[in-house]
């Protein structure tokens, strides 16, 4: 295969903020190490043409505006293998293109069909807007794009302080006038701070706030290392757009202002989940009080480490490598004409060679499982691969049976037991699955069937990310999962094992062409 190509496209300028082009340059990034040719095209000012530059050079970046894009976007993804679009704004249609069509989109904004939808937000999975314009939807934070400057801050030491640092950024357009506000507001604190502003347009309200205040304020324009000044803070005063992804992975503890009405269900979802101090949404009668009342937060050391050990854990920085690599997976599913692992799930019209419907484990499947699991072929695919004894496996099968957080199930073909599947609860959304073939109907075709008979058999409310875990070295699972939909979720372990994930949202199509 020759080198694959993408255009990726965002509008960026001073005026409107740079958060779409932040997130494009870094999936830009990552696709490019891996080995992409990359092409940026979108209305784009000359700052933000001069951010891109430094930020990642050698990217292709063409600006065009107005009434000339639409043209200029269908002409470039005509020669490419993924189109990634990261816009809020109209976009032509696509479907006559020949290439994938990726598209990020946040609640309600930049909804479109394509044939991989991200929408990074926390708890997405449970407001994903029209998941069935996408036969792939990605869903929640997992896929928070974080830039390389930021990865690079997530375990760097910071340097000790006599005053406590407050940082304040509200983006580079804050209509709103809120980084003034903000400025003026946080003289409600008694304790002395070091504060620094990021006001990008030098505006004259925000100097004479900070000439005015009570604290040691700095006021700084654009910086290209944003995530190199944060690091040095124990506070970020912040809008709740796409920066808050970064904030997050460095373990940055951060108090959220809803500036604008897009911004609204993600600070909705990061203040009700304790990630974040909310500082409220327009019309901000009340933000100088709340941001008096940081300092209670400022004085308790104890829960600014609970915050920022919580925000670590909740955003693990691999975004951008998720989405990347489901490019991948997916060009390379769509020109792979060998069929994978038997055939694939039935669509309309169509059905499994052996009609496959699983049923709930018992006691009396014990001796039939545990021959299954001690074969040599299901051993040398399993985390653990030594034999299992009798005694262990009987009281591990009485424990499995019924447990709530369980699904054991045997699949059968016309009454004929053929494999056994177990989902496993990790968490409220997330249900792993493990496969094991009856070793006398392996290498016959069965096992799309066999697991589609396992999704089928696990009613759980939605929404439900299926999980598989996988050996890099078992060509037949990667092949299975790969062929039905499980996409890229955790590169190898150290013991070689891979995750794969598949979301099971209310209203999904996973068969039928969206576009």
């Amino acid at each position: 295969m020759g080198q694959r190509r993408a255009v990726l496209h965002c509008n960026a300028s001073t005026e409107t903020g740079m958060g779409h082009l932040m997130r494009t340059l870094t999936i830009a990034q990552t696709a490019r190490r891996r080995g992409w040719s990359v092409r940026i095209i979108g209305d784009i000012d000359e700052a933000a043409a001069g951010l891109a530059s430094r930020a990642e050079p050698g990217v292709d970046v063409e600006s065009v505006a107005g009434a000339a894009l639409p043209a200029a976007l269908t002409a470039a993804t005509m020669q490419a293998d993924v189109v990634h679009v990261d816009s809020y704004a109209e976009v032509p249609d696509l479907a006559s293109s020949p290439a994938l069509i990726s598209n990020m989109q946040d609640g309600p904004f930049g909804v479109r069909a394509a044939d991989l939808s991200i929408d990074a937000n926390l708890g997405a999975e449970a407001s994903f807007e029209r998941p069935d314009l996408s036969r792939n939807p990605l869903a929640g934070v997992d896929l928070a794009v974080v830039r390389e400057q930021v990865l690079r801050q997530r375990d760097a030491p910071r340097r000790e302080s006599a005053l406590q640092r407050v940082l304040v950024v509200m983006g580079g357009s804050d209509p709103q006038g809120l980084t003034a506000r903000v400025t003026r507001a946080l003289d409600g604190i008694a304790r002395p701070l070091a504060v620094t502003v990021v006001d990008p347009r030098g505006r004259g309200e925000v100097h004479a706030a900070a000439q005015h205040s009570a604290h040691d304020v700095r006021v700084i324009g654009f910086v290209d290392d944003l995530p190199a000044v944060a690091r040095e803070h124990d506070l970020v005063v912040t809008a709740a757009g796409t920066s808050v992804w970064d904030f997050a992975c460095m373990g940055l503890p951060m108090a959220l202002v809803c500036a604008v009405d897009n911004q609204r269900p993600g600070y909705d979802h990061v203040v009700s989940r304790g990630l974040a101090v909310g500082l409220g949404a327009p019309p901000h009668d009340d933000l100088e009080e709340r941001i008096g009342a940081l300092d209670a937060l400022l004085a308790d050391g104890g829960a600014l480490a609970a915050q920022a050990a919580r925000l670590r854990q909740t955003v693990d920085g691999r975004g951008a490598w998720r989405i990347v690599a489901s490019w991948e997976q997916l060009v390379d599913t769509a020109s792979d004409t060998v069929p994978d692992t038997g055939p694939a799930p039935a669509s309309a019209g169509s059905r499994s060679p052996s009609p496959m419907m699983a049923r709930a484990a018992t006691l009396d499947d014990a001796r039939m499982l545990f021959d299954w699991r001690n074969d040599p072929a299901t051993r040398a695919n399993s985390r653990t691969r030594g034999a299992v004894d009798w005694d262990a496996h009987v009281a591990w099968l009485a424990r499995v049976v019924g447990h709530p957080d369980r699904r054991l199930l045997i699949v059968e073909s016309e009454g004929h037991p053929v494999a056994t599947s177990r989902w496993d609860r990790h968490s409220d959304t997330d249900w792993e699955l493990s496969i094991t073939m009856a070793p006398e109907y392996r290498g016959r075709g069965l096992a799309s069937a066999v697991l589609a008979a396992s999704e089928r058999a696990l009613s759980v409310d939605a929404p439900t990310r299926l999980l598989a875990i996988v050996h890099g070295e078992n060509t037949a699972s990667l092949r299975l999962f790969r062929a039905n939909g499980y996409l890229p979720h955790l590169p190898p372990d150290g013991d070689g094992f891979l995750a794969f994930a598949k979301w099971r949202l209310v209203g999904s199509r996973t068969t039928a062409d969206p576009r």
